[in-house]
């Protein structure tokens, strides 16, 4: 693989980074030349793959942190800004999936997906983007999911949360965007990750086989083309795109095809 360097001297800073789309999405900055804070609740697992990734010298640090917790997330921020003096890139991606009947959904279930797939994303931005406003700079990816787009029995709160995320991020990109402060959001698809793997484990391999056949392409994406694209808006290569979102979805959202 060709090492272009593409985000050379960015600092970054990714939520959920200890698995899937956001590990992936950590590797792939770190091969682009950037400066890359780990966040993740799994200290121990973030810390890992922190030590793995920097055995290619690149420079990449590592953090526990609750991204539902304000006083997590400023002291995420003001250990990168101590160590590295500056913030070029933040990736939204920390959040869980809790599906259920909104008729029977517990309220409990319903905040802990809104803290954690939205509320956080509030206080990742609040904290970050006095220091990209100042720079004149910056790049804020949010992950949303093609759940903002397409009905999925039971699946409300997700939806939902990823939904609001999709629409703050238009409103923020207008209102920064004077400062030269991004806004965009990615939207995967099903993507092949533990997580969707732990679930074929306990469902099946049917549940695989059917998430595949949802996508025009007829196969679930990777964590890395995921990357790549979180690659591309964090880079300058991308320096007129704004208020924008990228479907890294296969087509999913193209098809009528829902398939239980």
């Amino acid at each position: 693989m060709v090492e272009s360097k593409r985000l050379l001297d960015k600092v970054a800073i990714v939520t959920g980074a200890a698995n899937g789309i956001g590990l992936a999405i950590c590797e792939a900055f770190a091969r682009e030349g950037a400066k890359v804070v780990m966040a993740d609740l799994d200290e121990g697992k973030c810390m890992s793959e922190a030590r793995r990734i920097n055995k290619d010298g690149t420079s990449i640090s590592a953090m526990a942190c609750d991204v539902s917790r304000e006083n997590d997330i400023n002291h995420l921020l003001q250990s990168t800004l101590s160590r590295w003096g500056m913030i070029g890139v933040l990736v939204n991606n920390a959040a869980v999936a809790l599906d259920g009947n909104i008729i029977q959904m517990p309220e409990a279930d319903w905040d802990r997906v809104m803290n954690t797939n939205l509320k956080s994303a509030f206080w990742t931005i609040k904290a970050t983007l006095p220091h990209m406003i100042e720079a004149k700079k910056g790049s804020i990816i949010n992950i949303s999911s093609t759940q903002a787009f397409r009905s999925w029995d039971n699946w409300t709160a997700y939806a939902a949360a990823k939904g609001a995320m999709m629409s703050m991020t238009r409103q923020l990109a207008g209102q920064f965007g004077s400062s030269n402060v991004r806004f965009n959001t990615i939207s995967p698809g099903a993507i092949l990750t533990p997580l969707n793997e732990k679930r074929a484990q306990t469902e099946g391999p049917d549940f695989l086989l059917k998430s595949a056949n949802m996508h025009a392409l007829e196969r679930l994406g990777t964590p890395y083309e995921v990357a790549m694209t979180a690659v591309f808006l964090a880079s300058d290569e991308s320096g007129f795109i704004t208020g924008t979102d990228i479907r890294v979805d296969g087509g999913l959202s193209t098809l009528p095809r829902y398939l239980r």
